[in-house]
C-alpha cells in the first residue's frame, strides 16, 4: 500500500490523498452538496431523497442504479478465480478443466 505524506506530516493512503485532491479542485459553492453526501457515505445512508433533494425528480433508471448500489458487498480478499471457475464450469457442464 502505498502512502503520501500530506500537509502538516500526515500519511495518508493513495485513494485518501486522490480524494483530497479533487475535494481541493471543487469550487466552493459546491462544497455543500460534498460534504452532505460524505456524510451520508460515513452513515451510511444513501437515500434518494436526502441525497438529491425533494425537488429533483429520480427516474427509474437512477431508482433502480441506487437499489443496486445499496446491494454492494466487498468480494473476499480471499477469492480464488481459478477455483470459482472450475466450480462453475463442474456446475454448468459437468466437468472442469
Amino acid at each position: 500500500m502505498k502512502l503520501f505524506k500530506q500537509k502538516g506530516g500526515e500519511k495518508v493512503t493513495a485513494l485518501r490523498h486522490e480524494a483530497l485532491q479533487l475535494v481541493e479542485q471543487m469550487p466552493e459553492e459546491q462544497m455543500p452538496h460534498i460534504i452532505r453526501y460524505m456524510r451520508m457515505l460515513k452513515n451510511n445512508n444513501l437515500d434518494s431523497e436526502k441525497l438529491f433533494g425533494d425537488k429533483t425528480i429520480v427516474t427509474p433508471k437512477m431508482k433502480a442504479f441506487l437499489e443496486l448500489e445499496e446491494m454492494l458487498v466487498p468480494v473476499s480478499q480471499e477469492l480464488d478465480y481459478d477455483e470459482e471457475l472450475a466450480k462453475a464450469r463442474d456446475e454448468k457442464y459437468g466437468y472442469s478443466d
